[in-house]
């Protein structure tokens, strides 16, 4: 078993943001840009799950670690 093939729901985007973190502190760019981009993969399925908009959005808006994983994914992926 990997360690991404475990499932992670509480504090899964910390869990996932300090691995990205992690391997972009090492240098190895390419592995963190994917572990950021899985992040972002789970985290928007998981806001998926909330049916009301609003809680959708405070969900990836307020929530500290979704929040910042988002920002990364932004400035890492996007440009």
């Amino acid at each position: 078993m990997r360690a991404s093939d475990v499932a992670i729901e509480e504090g899964e985007s910390l869990v996932r943001l300090t691995i990205a973190e992690a391997l972009s502190a090492h240098g190895r760019r390419e592995e963190a840009a994917a572990a950021i981009a899985a992040a972002k993969v789970a985290l928007l399925a998981r806001a998926e799950k909330l049916r009301d908009p609003i809680w959708r959005e405070r969900f990836l808006r307020d929530v500290p670690d979704n929040a910042r994983a988002l920002d990364l994914a932004r400035r890492w992926l996007d440009g």
